[in-house]
């Protein structure tokens, strides 16, 4: 926090400097163009010697005119790096609001994304959330949703994220020049579809024509100053020069607007990929991607600028004027398409897996910040020996740490379960969601809420928030069934799962739920299936009596005092002696009968 606090400072003073400065370059910038247009009137109806004063005028109201747009470049910057710094400040105190929660990529269907609050408003996605690209987001969304089983890809993970983590300026300003780019949705799939699309000018005939065209209209132009070629037959060659050029119109405009208005996105990449190519990484992923980013002795950066150029060459001809008289002269359209096949031949694979390491870089400096953010959290240990989920002092990392309690996490071997019981709202179905995020976290390689952490790379499947479908005509307690037939399918093909429920079988009657529930609970155990159940229902503890060496009871407790209800949230072994809900429904003034 205190790197941040020290650049915000920083970056405040040079604000206030930038300021001073665009405005004595947009005072200059006035008073040259009036100086010049002043001169220039005069020169008109005076002497030849007003004409040198005039151009040099002009030559430096475009001086000015440039280091105005350069000074005005570092303001944008400054103030969008400056927003960048005031957005982590803000995540500091665990305000993550101002970051996209990325609701459009929940799945209800989904092994875990709904339950466990992974995508929206307050959820894992925002807090980790620094992307700036629709191809970072995306990526960011898949490394939650599809996670990691490997120890090796995710220990490589985990030191790519240290390494950015220690890198907060590198991190903040590759972010504000994401922020710069303004990128729209549609931008990078309309520049990938054109990458796909087969070459339409390289025949050697138009390589003949963009070299020989361009002589013969010059001729053409100094015959007819000279009297040699008449008007009318200049106008014909004329015709036939922009009607050759006029055959491809169409399909020109098609790739063009694919491409059209991206120079400044191009331009803001190519600073990104440079940033990429040009950072001092030592970790194994990183230089990864700086390899991927530097082949075949060309940089993405390089590539990028060059495609930019090219690009911005073709947009010339979006003014009517100058495309008339750039056909013309130089066959312009069918020139700059070359260059661009030429370029897109040469690219055509490797621009994508370039955009795609940046996504994933982005991706990685996401959860950078969010770790650098949250300085108390760690990076948990792999155990591939052993099925198992161990942990000290483990919280919610969306919980602030001022009412975070934390709690113990132990899961050893497989075909084991831990059933929670305790009152309403003392904290069970917290705890739960508590392991499957931070289980979540360790498997993107993400650092987690706890003290210690040791886990096996296993998937996680929840079943704590099953809902009704009106549109599918599925009754909640259906739904219910279906997610845990999902769940059994699952283990039958041999998988093993870190399993949560909350109140199994919630849409039945209380017989059947607990018959149901027990007879669940003994099916998993015997496909050697592992996880944590959280009932109000006391009797399915007894199942620890049945499978003493496979099931373990604990539970949260609350407390009344007089006219007052307490929770202290810390697990403890055993079944819970303690229900709330009678009081809170006579606090809520609901009659209770004798």
């Amino acid at each position: 926090m205190q790197k941040y606090t020290s650049l915000l400072s920083e970056a405040q003073l040079t604000r206030t400097d930038l300021i001073k400065w665009n405005k004595f370059f947009s005072v200059l910038r006035v008073f040259s163009f009036l100086a010049l247009l002043i001169v220039s009137i005069m020169a008109i109806n005076g002497t030849a010697y007003l004409w040198f004063i005039a151009v040099a005028l002009l030559l430096a109201f475009i001086v000015v005119f440039f280091l105005h747009e350069r000074m005005l470049k570092k303001q944008r910057f400054n103030n969008a790096f400056i927003l960048s710094l005031e957005q982590e400040l803000e995540a500091f105190t665990g305000n993550n609001a101002s970051f996209n929660g990325g609701m459009e990529f929940g799945d209800p269907t989904h092994m875990y994304a709904t339950d466990l609050d992974i995508f929206g408003n307050h959820s894992i996605f925002q807090a980790l959330n620094r992307t700036t690209t629709f191809l970072a987001k995306s990526k960011l969304s898949s490394w939650l949703l599809h996670l990691l089983h490997k120890k090796e890809e995710i220990l490589m993970r985990q030191q790519a994220i240290k390494e950015l983590s220690s890198m907060p300026e590198w991190r903040l300003q590759m972010r504000t020049h994401g922020l710069l780019a303004d990128e729209r949705p549609n931008d990078l799939d309309s520049l990938f579809d054109w990458l796909k699309l087969n070459p339409l000018f390289a025949g050697k005939g138009f390589l003949v024509a963009i070299w020989l065209i361009p002589i013969l209209s010059a001729t053409a132009i100094v015959l007819l100053l000279t009297s040699v070629l008449t008007y009318q037959l200049f106008l014909i060659f004329l015709l036939m020069v922009l009607g050759f050029s006029g055959i491809y119109t169409k399909r020109i405009n098609y790739r063009h607007m694919m491409l059209s208005r991206k120079v400044e996105l191009l331009e803001k990449y190519a600073v990104r990929f440079g940033m990429v190519e040009d950072a001092p990484f030592e970790s194994e992923l990183m230089q990864k991607h700086q390899q991927s980013l530097q082949q075949n002795h060309q940089t993405a950066s390089g590539s990028i600028r060059k495609l930019s150029r090219i690009t911005a060459s073709l947009d010339s001809r979006l003014n009517l004027l100058m495309g008339f008289v750039l056909n013309f002269l130089l066959l312009w359209d069918i020139r700059q398409m070359r260059r661009l096949e030429k370029w897109q031949q040469t690219h055509q694979n490797l621009a994508p897996l370039w955009f795609d390491t940046l996504a994933q870089t982005e991706a990685l400096a996401s959860m950078a910040a969010f770790s650098y953010a949250n300085p108390e959290f760690i990076f948990p240990v792999i155990d591939e020996t052993n099925f198992s989920v161990s942990a000290e002092n483990a919280g919610h990392p969306l919980i602030p740490t001022s009412g975070r309690v934390n709690n113990t996490i132990q899961i050893m071997g497989a075909g084991r379960f831990n059933i929670i019981t305790g009152a309403n709202m003392a904290g069970k179905s917290t705890y739960l969601r508590t392991i499957g995020v931070n289980l979540v976290l360790a498997l993107a390689g993400a650092p987690v809420c706890a003290k210690s952490f040791t886990f096996y790379p296993a998937p996680v499947f929840t079943s704590l928030r099953t809902t009704d479908s009106l549109s599918s005509n599925t009754s909640y307690f259906y739904a219910e069934l279906l997610r845990l037939k999902a769940l059994i399918e699952r283990l039958n093909a041999g998988e093993k799962l870190f399993i949560l429920l909350d109140e199994i079988l919630k849409g039945t009657n209380s017989a059947d739920k607990q018959a149901g529930s027990k007879a669940l609970l003994t099916q998993l155990i015997g496909l050697n299936a592992s996880g944590f159940i959280a009932t109000h229902d006391l009797e399915l503890g007894s199942l620890a009596i049945t499978f003493p060496e496979r099931v373990s009871n604990f539970h949260f407790e609350s407390e009344i005092k007089g006219d007052e209800l307490f929770f202290d949230y810390k697990l403890k072994p055993g079944i819970a002696r303690n229900m709330n809900a009678t009081f809170l429904m006579q606090r809520m003034g609901i009659t209770i009968g004798e």
